[in-house]
């Protein structure tokens, strides 16, 4: 989801964010807003009222050439001492040299610690800061250098993006150590810079005389989105947490990809035949695979591209296919593995690439009729300590079933474990947990099988057969209470713990499909779609405000949200596929069919 574009258009910095692709320019905007504020304006120069020579050009006729004769030439003539003396204190009648007021101001010196303490997220804060001394320079009609306290080197002038990187790639393993510190102590001194400002940027930077400022910037143990900044000066101390972009943006940032070069590349991939409209995609819980399965011809096709960060943007499809005979009830990824209940010869398999079909005794009772639609698949450790596959479904009975089985074994599965009745949702958490929603007597429970600290009972305002069931933010129910919407059309309650809720009226014209946590910003946020179906965006009921991730100039006609990869797909009625991904927030994959295929 894009960040919220800052309460007032910050003009001035323009001409900085304009280094950045457009995607990031929010978030820097974003990270410069936290941390102008906690620097303090920018103070006039104590070197500008510093009397100076102008030089030799500014020197004045104080005289015509008669009172020269008669005085200073008469002075040497006579009393030479006196002629010395006076030429010495400038006290000549006929030449003195013009003093005047400075025009130029104290520069800024920033010196940034690369060692051990300060790698990952803190050179973060470091890039931001050096963006900022540069905008004080500029606004205080200055100049901004910097160097690294480590290296004995003299001081660079700031020159733009290239030293964001040079930066971003001066690293080393010295910690900053006293003869550093006086290093660069004695290299001011000697040098003719005359500055204003000198931050030292680092942790635990002992007492130095020669620095203006100090700013120490540490993680903080229990809060990964967050850093601790305490900025110290001769008059003042402020501490304060900078918020942090998503884990993805934070690499992207730190591994110097600024430019709309190095975007995410959306992978532009050619289908050799027609997608099918009809099918949802599955997406993997890293998002770095897509699903695609065709009930004609009972073709799967498994999308691998590229993590978000590489360098190389690449797409990988494997291709399966199953007898045309065949007629699959369920399919679902786990992790990189597909796995596929299917009805062939009057027997139900159970497929995967991770090892041989599996038969299941005809004492299970699967209804082949309809597909199942709910149905998934989690790793689950033995008792012996090797993994198998946990299989769990929902019959057209609403009954939730379970089948353990060793992947790479074929005997044939003749025990299926029951687990609840009317149930009405399933939802995955992780690669190994799983949770469900049932009612009893008009009481709403969300249950899992293996994780003790559920179940929670649901105070359900409205029970009817058409509500939908949204969960988000999985990895707190994987200890406690995490996000869950229940609703229909435009009425929904928003459950955030098991005893309280926020009744939600999302937007007219907009249908729900999906329940968004955004880390960031800890909140929630639904993924709706518009009425005509060309336009996908989050809703923020607690802001009433609508933020369009995606616009399609031809019609949806199917689409598909992971919570757990923050991700959705869309498939439009010209038969393209592609995926949206919220870490990023971008489009991720484009899948088009081939042309000539088409025509044929």
């Amino acid at each position: 989801m894009p960040y919220n574009q800052l309460t007032k258009p910050i003009k001035t910095w323009q001409s900085w964010l304009s280094w950045f692709d457009e995607d990031l320019q929010p978030v820097i905007a974003d990270l410069l807003w936290q941390l102008s504020n906690s620097l303090g304006p920018v103070k006039e120069s104590k070197w500008c009222d510093q009397m100076l020579s102008s030089g030799s050009g500014d020197i004045r006729n104080r005289g015509d050439y008669q009172h020269l004769l008669t005085t200073e030439w008469l002075i040497g003539e006579e009393e030479p001492d006196e002629f010395i003396r006076r030429a010495v204190s400038n006290e000549h009648l006929f030449v003195t040299p013009i003093y005047e007021k400075s025009k130029a101001n104290g520069v800024i010196i920033a010196l940034f610690d690369c060692g051990l303490l300060q790698l990952g997220v803190p050179r973060l804060a470091h890039l931001i800061l050096m963006i900022l001394f540069d905008i004080r320079a500029q606004q205080h009609k200055s100049q901004f250098y910097w160097g690294i306290i480590q290296s004995r080197s003299k001081l660079k002038l700031f020159s733009g993006i290239e030293d964001l990187k040079l930066l971003l790639n001066s690293r080393t393993i010295t910690c900053i150590d006293d003869n550093q510190l006086d290093y660069w102590h004695n290299y001011l001194q000697e040098s003719e810079f005359f500055y204003d400002e000198c931050w030292l940027i680092g942790n635990n930077i002992s007492q130095s005389d020669f620095a203006t400022h100090k700013v120490s910037i540490s993680r903080l143990i229990n809060h990964f989105s967050k850093i601790a900044v305490n900025i110290v000066s001769n008059k003042v101390a402020k501490r304060f947490e900078l918020t942090l972009p998503n884990q993805v943006i934070c690499a992207k940032l730190l591994s110097g990809q600024f430019e709309s070069g190095s975007n995410y590349g959306v992978i532009n991939q050619q289908f050799i035949e027609p997608i099918n409209i009809n099918f949802k995609p599955k997406i993997s819980k890293n998002g770095d695979y897509v699903l695609m399965f065709n009930n004609e011809n009972n073709n799967i096709h498994f999308i691998g591209i590229s993590d978000a960060l590489s360098q190389r943007q690449k797409c990988r499809i494997k291709f399966y296919q199953l007898k045309l005979k065949s007629k699959v009830l369920a399919i679902d990824i786990q992790g990189k593995y597909i796995f596929a209940l299917y009805q062939e010869d009057q027997k139900i398999f159970l497929w995967g690439t991770k090892g041989p079909r599996k038969a299941l005794s005809e004492a299970i009772q699967i209804n082949t009729n309809h597909t199942l639609s709910h149905f998934l698949s989690i790793s689950r450790q033995s008792m012996y300590g090797y993994d198998v596959t946990n299989i769990l479904y929902i019959d057209d009975q609403k009954v939730l079933y379970s089948i353990f089985c060793v992947p790479k074994n074929s005997e044939e599965i003749k025990q299926v474990e029951k687990i609840a009745q009317n149930v009405i949702a399933l939802f995955k958490l992780s690669d190994r947990h799983a949770c469900y929603i049932y009612h009893n007597q008009d009481q709403f429970w969300i249950e899992s099988d293996h994780l003790y600290h559920l179940p929670y009972c649901l105070k359900i305002k409205s029970i009817h057969d058409n509500l939908q069931y949204f969960i988000s933010a999985e990895n707190l129910w994987l200890t406690g209470f995490g996000r869950l919407a229940i609703g229909f059309e435009q009425q929904w309650q928003v459950f955030d713990n098991e005893n309280s809720y926020v009744e939600v009226k999302t937007p007219l014209n907009w249908q729900v499909f999906g329940l968004f946590h955004d880390y960031h910003e800890d909140k929630i946020n639904f993924l709706i779609i518009n009425h005509d179906k060309k336009q996908v965006a989050t809703f923020d009921y607690l802001n009433n405000n609508i933020d369009i991730c995606l616009s399609s100039s031809n019609k949806i006609v199917n689409y598909s949200y992971n919570s757990l990869a923050q991700c959705f797909t869309i498939i439009t009625d010209i038969g393209e596929l592609i995926l949206y991904s919220f870490l990023t927030r971008s489009i991720r994959l484009k899948l088009y069919q081939d042309d000539l295929h088409n025509e044929q």
